[in-house]
């Protein structure tokens, strides 16, 4: 019997790994395959529509037989994944989307493009199956933290996160929250294509995203810190909230919402009903960030609520819209190789280079040859694919199998090395991880680039950790 915190057992075992049940993936297949043999409609909406229904409703029957081993096995790493890759290209059809009927006028022209979606959610599933239990979590995030090493992990991050804004903004902060709201594109902040020294202030940014899981964590065990302590880190998280919400971006606010209820949900010794409370919350800011985000994003939200500069009113008519990913992978589909041979190599030569700052490697490639925005001629804009563009853009059909199969094995891969819910710090390096799950469905050219924040907490974990060891010892001498 599990006891009412989730991932404790009453003896003060360590929970099982959640593992993925084959029913549920044998499930999520049959319902793949149905959707993509039946697939149809009158306009490419309704196509998209169709697959939109087919996915969503195999990925729920999948759930029902996987919530069998408890809530604790819906917040894998694969489960993240896969639902993170049905918002980006899925969740927006199953509203009316009248402009991308515009925008594909054929109901044919848009079938190929859903088929290999749903065949790159099929790859994730059955990757997922391919680690096995030999596989060991790290020791080091069996070890916890204590309440002020986790507030000082927290206190760094949140300073790091927003050390380059002030310093851009002269240490103004009222200045600083100005820009938040202003467009997007037009803050002091923003990094040139080609980084410099200064960029890896930028880079050091990302530490923000370690702010929503610590801040999960702490406020979930609430009862080991005052009160003025947990006010000021629900202040912390929510202006950082505001933040994400002002940048109108969605894999920024979805990230932060989705690690900080991964985090709390681990930590707290909360009912369900108050968990549930908390999820519904959560996805209610995420439902109005993307359907508000969109509308603002380029004039910024001081003007939206203005009114100046607003959207016009076709724009302000359109339902609820994430990105139309799914019209930026048919495209690709239409130009490789009919056009333009696959990229091959340079695709994972960007991967491994991707996160080496230019000022250390003045000779690293400029990624132009896997961009999007290039290969659709499209400067100027930032133009998302998801990784199952990016990896058919790779290598076509085999990429997309491929790429999907690997994100399988390293989601599963990072729950069986990662999974700790017993220790503080070992939810916050296992939730903050959620960061790179979703932000790589978005991009896989992120994923080493979005991984540094929780290799960052890794290091000051142990460093406190050590430091508090060091010092008993001394202490211990000199008594």
């Amino acid at each position: 019997m599990v006891a009412n915190r989730v991932g404790v057992l009453p003896t003060g075992r360590s929970m099982p790994t959640p593992e993925p049940t084959t029913v549920a993936t044998l499930v999520l297949l049959a319902g793949l395959f149905l959707t993509a043999a039946s697939l149809g409609g009158n306009t490419a909406s309704g196509v998209a529509r169709h697959g939109a229904i087919g996915c969503g409703v195999s990925l729920a029957l999948s759930l029902v037989f996987e919530a069998k081993k408890g809530i604790q096995n819906l917040l894998r790493a694969d489960l993240i994944a896969i639902f993170a890759l049905y918002f980006l290209l899925f969740f927006e059809f199953l509203f009316p989307q009248s402009k991308f009927d515009e925008l594909v006028p054929y109901p044919e022209a848009v079938l190929p493009s859903v088929r290999i979606c749903l065949l790159a959610f099929a790859g994730i599933a059955v990757g997922r199956h391919c680690i096995g239990r030999h596989f060991k979590k790290w020791e080091f995030v069996r070890g916890d933290l204590s309440p002020k090493a986790m507030l000082t992990i927290f206190w760094i991050s949140f300073a790091l996160g927003y050390f380059n804004m002030l310093l851009s903004v002269n240490f103004n902060p009222v200045t600083m929250v100005e820009q938040f709201m202003g467009p997007r594109f037009a803050v002091a902040w923003g990094r040139e294509q080609f980084g410099d020294a200064r960029a890896l202030l930028y880079e050091v940014g990302a530490m923000l995203y370690l702010v929503p899981p610590l801040a999960g964590i702490i406020l979930g065990r609430r009862k080991f810190y005052s009160a003025p302590a947990l006010l000021l880190v629900l202040l912390a998280l929510l202006f950082t909230l505001f933040y994400g919400f002002c940048t109108g971006t969605r894999n920024i606010i979805g990230s932060y919402l989705i690690t900080f209820l991964a985090a709390y949900i681990y930590a707290s010794k909360a009912s369900r009903r108050q968990l549930l409370v908390v999820a519904t919350i959560v996805f209610a800011i995420l439902f109005l960030a993307t359907y508000y985000e969109i509308r603002f994003r380029d004039v910024g939200l001081k003007n939206y609520m203005q009114g100046l500069d607003v959207p016009s009113e076709e724009d302000e008519e359109m339902t609820l819209y994430v990105d139309y990913n799914l019209y930026t992978v048919g495209a690709l589909m239409n130009i490789f190789p009919r056009q333009v041979p696959y990229v091959g190599l340079d695709s994972p030569l960007w991967l491994i280079a991707r996160p080496i700052p230019r000022v250390l490697w003045p000779g690293k490639p400029d990624g132009s040859k896997v961009s999007i925005e290039n290969i659709l001629d499209l400067e100027g804009l930032t133009i998302a694919a998801t990784f199952v563009g990016e990896s058919y853009v790779a290598g076509g059909l085999f990429g997309v199998v491929l790429a999907s199969v690997l994100v399988g094995i390293l989601a599963q891969w990072w729950t069986r090395k990662a999974f700790s819910p017993e220790s503080g710090f070992g939810i916050l390096i296992y939730g903050s991880g959620f960061f790179a799950v979703v932000i790589t469905m978005r991009s896989m050219y992120w994923l080493p680039v979005a991984i540094l924040p929780t290799l960052a907490a890794v290091v000051l974990g142990r460093f406190l950790r050590r430091s508090r060891t060091v010092n008993r010892s001394l202490l211990a001498r000199h008594r």
